[in-house]
């Protein structure tokens, strides 16, 4: 863990330390970087919703389960980030899958 007073510097600083630690091992990989505050710089907030496809007679009908609100640098990162808080949701199912992931405009 590390602070940096920017998401390209938090990039760098992730990179140095990962070459750092990798010294001769191919096993290392760079994830998604997660901001510890909201708000901080280079990342906007996303809301990425949950739903479940439940079975309706010889179809499927969705519906939305749960929403999220996370801070990311895109809507990929956004994403990713979800996967991990979701699991600590009450009530959570694996068969949940992301249906939206959208920038909220005008949240700083």
């Amino acid at each position: 863990m590390f602070e940096a007073p920017d998401l390209k510097r938090a990039r760098t600083a992730a990179k140095k330390a990962l070459e750092e630690r990798a010294q001769g091992e191919d096993k290392w990989s760079l994830g998604v970087l997660k901001p510890l505050t909201p708000k901080a710089p280079g990342t906007h907030c996303y809301r990425i919703v949950y739903a479940v496809w439940e079975a309706e007679g010889d179809f499927f009908e969705r519906r939305d389960v749960h929403e999220l609100t996370v801070w990311a640098a895109d809507a990929q990162d956004a994403r990713r980030l979800s996967h991990a808080d979701i699991q600590d949701v009450e009530g959570y199912q694996p068969a949940w899958r992301v249906r939206h992931v959208v920038r909220i405009a005008g949240k700083r």
